[in-house]
């Protein structure tokens, strides 16, 4: 079983205007309309059997219906191969009830995102997301590290990592961008070992800019597979996951890259579904 555990989509009458707003942001061009229609095509071409969207809640606003849709999306699982984890701002009121809510709607997890949400990490009103989330067994998805489009700060470092794991210790937290992006230095020093997960979203390979626009200094800003093979050994396979950013990279070449790592075929295994099949529970798709 393949599973993309890092994946993003948009209502499609959404989607265009959304990806082009990012897309500027970021200097990178998306290689689907980040629709549920496109990414089903994207996993069908590749092999993938289930991919899990994160929802990214920009304003406390969008938190009730964000999981409410989520909800919907994982009712139609089996079906479309898609899964949704559910989402929380650190600005939301009620997120003890609300969190209860996720968990009642049978989400698996949530996601944050410190730099889109402008918020560190570990200031108290994440830390009291993360211990609650904890409580009801949720996954916690965290972006970590830099930001592409969002240059200047980073909200979620390996030190601010280390920090919420002294504080709360949270036993299902997994930490996007191989544990921190452009971070990976610190990320071998002080995470690697940790009782965390890591996914594999968009470190490998390159950036490419959309069409007409020049990339923003710093081609090679992505991990060397060196690293990348440093980092899994010692972190070990058993706590890491196959991800994308889907659509911010490709899922068959995000694949293949995975394949072609010098890991033991247990160790792919691991890492490109297994894991996250034993953490969610996932059967075979008929």
């Amino acid at each position: 079983m393949i599973v993309d555990f890092h994946t993003h989509t948009f209502p499609e009458k959404i989607a265009d205007g959304v990806l082009e707003k990012l897309q500027a942001m970021a200097c990178a061009r998306p290689y689907t309309r980040a629709t549920n229609r496109d990414l089903q095509r994207s996993m069908r071409e590749a092999g993938v059997d289930y991919s899990v969207v994160l929802p990214v809640m920009t304003s406390p606003k969008q938190v009730e219906k964000l999981n409410s849709l989520a909800a919907e999306t994982n009712a139609r699982a089996v079906e479309t191969g898609i899964l949704s984890f559910g989402g929380m701002h650190p600005d939301y009121g009620d997120y003890r009830a609300e969190l209860s809510r996720v968990q009642s709607l049978g989400l698996k997890g949530i996601k944050i995102h410190p730099a889109y949400q402008a918020c560190d990490l570990d200031d108290i009103r994440f830390l009291r997301i993360l211990d609650r989330a904890s409580e009801l067994g949720l996954f916690v998805t965290v972006h970590a590290g830099f930001d592409i489009g969002i240059p200047g700060h980073d909200f979620s470092s390996p030190d601010h990592v280390v920090h919420v794991m002294q504080e709360v210790g949270p036993d299902k937290m997994i930490l996007a961008h191989f544990g921190g992006w452009r971070r990976w230095d610190e990320v071998e020093q002080k995470v690697a070992g940790l009782p965390v997960y890591l996914d594999t979203a968009f470190v490998l390979g390159t950036i490419l800019p959309p069409d007409g626009m020049q990339r923003k200094p710093g081609d090679s800003w992505m991990l060397s597979e060196d690293a990348f093979v440093r980092i899994a050994k010692k972190h070990g396979a058993d706590r890491i996951l196959f991800a994308t950013d889907s659509p911010w990279s490709d899922q068959q070449t995000s694949l293949q890259q995975i394949q072609a790592l010098p890991l033991s075929g247990e160790e792919k295994e691991k890492i490109l579904g297994g894991n996250a099949q034993r953490l969610l529970g996932l059967t075979e798709r008929m």
